[in-house]
């Protein structure tokens, strides 16, 4: 019998499952995953795993909302958040906030044995129920935080301008990510070595600011677009 909600013994049944899960749906994927095989791997019985999450799919979005919750942890721990973003910041500080979030992006991504890379490769391969959860819970926020960034530091840029430079910043950090294995194919390791993940982000803000002056070079020559659709 599950011990009642809010009870040390019925917190610490869910962290166990909670945990066990992550593993679980890194390794089979959320179609693969059963909740049979979650509730063993966290030494409960299915009935405890029903009761204290109700359905695979409820789960499963707790997981990933662990895991986002624990990458937003990180993003106020190295100075990444932009609730306090305002006209006043100098543009070094606009720097700053970018280089954390993709810092933090990296670290996150790149973490060796990662639950929560794993699961969102998985979401990009064979999207779950969950996707839309997924998204306007935490993927929309964390890009729209960095497209406010990119705004900031490019200004006479279009907001559709801005959303595919914001774009093109998750694809850099993505890459190292989708392509790891062929990278270190082609390094002659198995690992990343130590300081990667930071040079990575140097570069990627680096070329980020060089893209942004010149589509501000390109657009002061240019002058406004007229005419043409918007791009959602």
């Amino acid at each position: 019998m599950a011990a009642p909600a809010g009870t040390p013994r019925a917190r610490q049944t869910r962290d166990r499952l909670i945990e066990a899960a992550g593993g679980v749906f890194a390794e089979r994927g959320y179609r693969g995953a059963t909740m049979r095989e979650i509730a063993e791997r966290a030494g409960a019985n299915l009935a405890a795993a029903h009761y204290h999450f109700g359905s695979k799919l409820d789960l499963y979005r707790d997981v990933v909302s662990v895991h986002f919750e624990r990458l937003e942890a990180r993003l106020a721990e190295r100075g990444g958040a932009v609730e306090a973003l305002d006209a006043s910041q100098p543009r070094e500080r606009l720097v700053e906030l970018l280089r954390a979030r993709v810092g933090t992006m990296l670290a996150t991504l790149l973490e060796p044995g990662g639950v929560h890379p794993t699961l969102m490769q998985r979401e990009l391969l064979d999207p779950s129920e969950a996707l839309p959860f997924i998204v306007a819970r935490f993927i929309e926020p964390l890009q729209r935080d960095t497209a406010r960034i990119l705004a900031r530091l490019a200004p006479s840029l279009d907001a559709a301008s801005v959303r595919r430079c914001m774009h093109s910043v998750v694809g850099q950090a993505a890459f190292y990510l989708t392509h790891r294995a062929p990278l270190l194919s082609m390094m002659g390791r198995s690992a990343y070595p130590s300081g990667f993940a930071d040079g990575v982000a140097d570069h990627i803000v680096a070329f980020t600011l060089g893209g942004l002056a010149a589509l501000e070079r390109e657009r002061a020559r240019s002058g406004p677009r007229r005419g043409r659709r918007k791009t959602r």
